[in-house]
């Protein structure tokens, strides 16, 4: 297989929710030089974000519909190039993928070349945007640490941060969820607002501070990702690459 040197500065991601697929993608980059990730939903992306770059994002139209579309809106929002790869080639769907912001619907291969040569096109945009922003956590140093016992949260970089109660008790939740996302009703349920109007706007105004306290005591950010319409995720291992 030729290379092209391209190639080996970018990452892409691979959203499909056909493993076989999904890994026969990946591993075919791989081979072309470039590194790219995969994940079976849109969940999953956002989680792996936290750890992985991506230059350039594929997209499988065969996911949920207000999940993928909401994602291709959001990357597209970032200038993040978006390659749509479908088993359907039907007209409806070529341009719900084009006009919500993908800039090339691609039906799914038999020849992984010709995907390779359709995402090599998108390289010359990548190169020319900023990746999204991920939350670095200083390689090389342990993962965050939640001291229930003293009531604090300690980062990478061993500075700590004292928690109240009310922030203590979210990150018990989001801490025991070990890397998962932990959905709105839970969150609510857990912190005692199942039956408050603007409970989770609490919730949300309590992360606000913690972040804003994390950073200033640690000068790291807080790795807990909001994921659009499920919940919070906090991400509490080892640094990204």
């Amino acid at each position: 297989m030729q290379q092209n040197s391209n190639f080996f500065k970018f990452t892409i991601a691979i959203i499909e929710e056909n493993e076989n697929i999904r890994v026969n993608i990946c591993n075919f980059l791989g081979q072309a030089g470039v590194h790219a990730w995969g994940a079976e939903s849109v969940e999953k992306f956002y989680i792996t974000l936290l750890r992985e770059k991506a230059d350039l994002v594929v997209v499988d139209l065969s996911l949920p519909r207000e999940d993928k579309l909401c994602l291709i809106e959001r990357l597209a929002e970032q200038c993040i190039p978006v390659v749509v790869l479908t088993a359907r080639s039907d007209l409806c769907s070529c341009i719900t993928g084009l006009t919500t912001g993908a800039l090339r619907y691609f039906v799914e291969p038999d020849d992984l070349h010709a995907l390779a040569a359709s995402l090599r096109a998108q390289l010359p945009l990548a190169a020319t945007v900023t990746a999204p922003v991920k939350l670095a956590l200083n390689g090389g140093h342990p993962a965050w640490h939640l001291d229930k016992a003293a009531a604090r949260l300690v980062a990478p970089n061993r500075h700590s941060i004292p928690l109240t109660s009310r922030e203590l008790q979210l990150m018990v939740h989001l801490y025991a969820a070990d890397e998962n996302i932990v959905g709105k009703k839970e969150l609510l349920d857990a912190m005692g607002y199942a039956y408050v109007q603007d409970g989770f706007h609490r919730i949300e105004s309590q992360l606000n501070r913690l972040r804003r306290k994390t950073l200033q005591s640690t000068g790291m950010p807080l790795p807990i990702r909001a994921v659009f319409g499920k919940g919070l995720v906090f991400v509490s291992q080892h640094a990204l690459r």
